[in-house]
């Protein structure tokens, strides 16, 4: 049997015509919607009495009526065209109906009835899935559609947001705020990356995922991970499957493990209060992991790519019994990958594995484990250096000026629990733990920073390193619906507890050595019998707690409310001990921290909703003010409007939004405060500073006409400061690493007729001139914009088998992938033109 197979609702054989998008201004919602929020809050004692009197005596709905037109002929297009039309999912093995016919159906039926009545005489039945939809597998004997097929489980005219299997880059619902949410319902701008772009693209980490999201920059850093940005703010918290994990810390986020195990992810961009509680107002990334699965399947995939890049996977899982209550799948990926760097070279090995288990009818237990250990040098690559004055040096791509014997390892382990407990076909409780182990070492040598103007060498550093870090959180809610002043309201409450533990330091044998920068001793010194002059070790504990809620209202039929608040406790300590300043400690806190969120969703027609939404997020900050008091946590406001669409029956999602983020109360100097802060010698700092980022957004993903995937986006964004103690400033941007303009688009089309065994695919990543951050020379580029194009082929040899061949930056662009924007020590080469060839087999 093949892994999956799916067909979405929506994808007509006739070709199909993308609407034009439009703008429409809405008055941004204001502070008078959190008077609501309260309202509605008093209220929220009668619904839940409401809603324990459903959980007693709900009864199940009836499976909706749809008009069926399919025509006799072959099996699978008729359950293509009955997919489409009743809006569900339907997975099977291509294999399973070669040469089977239909004889059609016309005429009103339920989905279950139009099902059955499709397959009658074929010796295939259908299994309902728990997430929604159909399995199709042989008949097996002394089983019946009466049994296989409940009615009451099926779930019409929605996709769930299970995106494996769906050959799809477009998913109706996510699962970011609680419960699963049309993405035409959330006023915010959310892109969902589908685990068939995932594999289209071989996006392999979380990383390679986030460089393919519109709206997201990323900043590489040494240990293989990378800081992420949005709307120019770092995101330094990660959801896993709706758990927020802090994963940003002192040194560096670390997101280098596969993504082998995801289903998909989930980005929402702007404020995310309402979801973690402290951070950035820069966005929430949420990865949602696979499940056991309903039906035997098995994987193997072996790869070949540019320099001596190999990899193999295996993937197996279904049912351990006849039932299908228990459903395992277990994942084994392995890598040895060179580099078009010279000696830079790593081994990968990661491993997954997950079980799911139906306690009850109503209840379900899943579990999953996942480990990695990564070791190499790429791990430790350090970009390559500039001249003083900003300018590139010329060398080639291949070059890095570090050591050859440079090594690091990094093994992290993590352990996901879940549990969903349904009271009714409208109530739901669910509960989510998730625990992270990361461990990373290394030893490293390389040139540490700038090269004279018209030199050619720069002094060379040591380092070894030993981070470590724990982190634990759990999310648990209840959702569900009801109705109240005749009003239908969907509810959402729920809290939760995250803390991480870092140790994290290093010894540093800074100028032990000197490097050519155009004649590199890659067999540089080491330096175990050198005298370290550099020690750093720091050590922080980060607890976050809080409850939140959120009520959404269907004020008429076609407008809704949605008001939200959190209420947040935080605490960080942080204890640090160095060489050059001695011992240092601090302390960050906040109690009841209120977090409030507002929107408005107005439907135009069935395809075309306009939003308008509020959300802010705090973040605790350490300076201290002339009366010696902390000062007030910096607020970040997200104000958003826009236009989103679900077209052509939920296949093709577009959106369009425009936004404006401010920060403020950002710690400035108090240069008039008397200097009693610092031990009675410094000035004091004030909570003065502001700044602003704004622009707009337009996205589609899906399917516009048949077998023609689109994936994408184009964001325009400007920040500056409004408020700073340094008046060069106002005006001036405060991130310089976000391009004002940017552009993620891919493309893949299934070849029709005799060709129909081909697919092709391409796309471009666009960004635009990145300028300096370095005092006085703010408009000076260091690197114009540029283009890097990709295209991928591939072939369905069998029912089993395909191939496909990527080929990343087609035209060979020279360019760097990152320049830092201030002290430009550390910059990235983006890699040449490369190919990745890959074997697929599904039994």
């Amino acid at each position: 049997m093949t892994f999956s197979r799916s067909h979405l609702p929506g994808a007509e054989h006739q070709p199909r015509f993308i609407q034009l998008f439009f703008c429409l201004q809405h008055k941004l919602l204001t502070i008078a919607l959190q008077s609501v929020l309260l309202s509605l809050l008093i209220g929220i004692a009668i619904p839940l009495h409401a809603a324990s009197a459903e959980i007693v005596a709900a009864l199940p709905a009836a499976d909706e009526i749809h008009t069926f037109n399919v025509p006799a002929g072959p099996l699978d297009v008729a359950l293509d065209q009955f997919a489409h039309t009743a809006g569900v999912n339907l997975y099977y093995d291509a294999a399973l109906l070669g040469g089977l016919q239909s004889k059609g159906l016309s005429g009103n039926y339920s989905t279950a009835s139009a099902l059955s009545l499709l397959l009658a005489g074929s010796g295939i039945e259908a299994a309902s899935q728990p997430g929604g939809g159909y399995s199709l597998r042989k008949v097996v004997t002394g089983s019946s559609m009466t049994t296989i097929l409940p009615p009451v489980t099926v779930s019409a005219n929605t996709l769930g947001t299970t995106t494996e299997g769906t050959g799809s880059y477009a998913t109706r619902n996510v699962t970011l705020f609680g419960g699963e949410q049309s993405l035409k319902d959330i006023p915010q701008s959310v892109t969902v990356i589908t685990r068939q772009k995932i594999d289209d693209l071989r996006l392999d980490t979380l990383n390679k995922v986030l460089e393919n999201t519109p709206g997201i920059t990323l900043f590489s850093r040494i240990g293989g991970g990378s800081d992420i940005y949005s709307r120019g703010f770092m995101i330094s918290t990660i959801q896993y499957d709706g758990v927020p994990l802090l994963r940003g810390n002192y040194w560096s986020n670390t997101f280098a493990a596969s993504s082998i195990h995801l289903d998909r992810v989930e980005v929402l961009r702007g404020a995310q209060g309402l979801l973690e509680g402290a951070g950035n107002p820069s966005g929430a990334i949420n990865v949602v992991r696979k499940r056991g699965l309903a039906d035997t399947a098995f994987n193997i995939e072996g790869r070949v790519g540019s320099w001596s890049n190999y990899g193999t996977r295996l993937e197996a899982g279904g049912p351990w019994d006849e039932q299908g209550r228990l459903r395992s799948r277990a994942i084994l990926d392995y890598e040895d990958r060179g580099s078009f760097v010279d000696t830079l070279s790593d081994r990968n090995l990661n491993a997954y594995g997950a079980l799911d288990l139906d306690i009850t009818p109503d209840t379900t237990l899943g579990l999953g484990v996942v480990y990695s250990l990564l070791k190499g040098s790429s791990y430790l690559y350090q970009g390559v250096p500039r001249y003083a004055d900003g300018h590139p040096l010329d060398i080639a791509r291949s070059v890095t000026v570090s050591a050859d014997w440079n090594d690091a390892r990094r093994r992290e382990s993590q352990i996901f629990l879940n549990l969903e407990h349904r009271f009714s076909r409208n109530w739901k409780l669910k509960a989510a733990g998730a625990y992270t182990k990361e461990d990373w070492d290394a030893i490293s040598s390389y040139g540490n920073g700038l090269v004279p103007i018209g030199g050619n060498t720069l002094n060379g550093s040591g380092y070894t390193y030993d981070y470590s870090a724990n982190s634990a959180g759990l999310d648990i809610n209840l959702n569900g619906k009801f109705e109240v002043l005749g009003m239908s309201h969907d509810l959402v409450f729920g809290g939760n507890y995250s803390r991480q533990k870092r140790d994290d330091g290093y010894i540093g044998y800074r100028n032990y050595t000197v490097y050519d920068v155009f004649n590199v001793n890659y067999n540089a010194p080491r330096f175990e019998t050198t005298v370290p002059n550099s020690i750093e070790n720091i050590k922080r504990d980060t607890e976050q707690k809080g409850v939140y809620g959120t009520l959404r209202s269907n004020l008429t039929n076609r407008l809704t409310s949605i008001v939200g608040a959190r209420a947040s406790w935080y605490d960080q300590e942080s204890n640090q001990i160095s060489l050059s300043w001695g011992a240092s400690s601090s302390k960050m806190k906040k109690n009841g921290e209120f977090t409030p969120y507002a929107g408005l969703v107005y439907a135009l027609t069935p395809q075309w909703s306009v939003y308008a939404s509020y959300a802010d997020v705090f973040q605790p900050q350490t300076a201290i003010n002339a009366q010696l008091q902390t000062l007030k946590p910096i607020i970040g406001s997200n104000y958003e409007a826009g236009i989103k669409g679900e077209l052509f029956n939920g296949v093709l999602n577009t959106s369009f939004a425009v936004f404006r983020v401010d920060q403020k109360n950002r710690a400035v100097t108090d240069i008039d405060s008397p200097r009693v802060c610092g031990g009675g010698t410094s000035p004091c700092s004030r909570a003065a500073g502001k700044v602003r980022s704004e622009g707009f957004e337009l996205e589609a993903n899906g399917e516009i006409f048949r077998g023609w995937q689109i994936s994408g986006g184009y964001t325009y964004n400007r920040n500056k400061y409004l408020k700073d103690e340094t008046e060069s400033n106002i005006g001036e941007p405060f991130n310089y690493i976000m391009p004002r303009h940017m552009l993620r688009l891919w493309s893949n089309y299934k070849m029709p007729g005799f060709l129909s065994s081909w697919s092709v695919g391409a796309g471009v990543n666009y960004r635009s001139k990145q300028n300096t951050g370095t005092a006085g020379i703010q408009k000076n580029p260091i690197q114009g914009g540029y283009s890097v194009w990709n295209a991928r082929v591939a072939y369905q040899i069998n029912n089993n088998w395909s191939a496909s061949l990527n080929i990343n930056n087609v035209f060979d662009k020279h360019y760097f992938s990152y320049v830092e924007d201030i002290w430009h020590y550390y910059n990235y080469y983006g890699a040449p033109r490369n190919f990745i060839l890959t074997m697929r087999g599904s039994f």
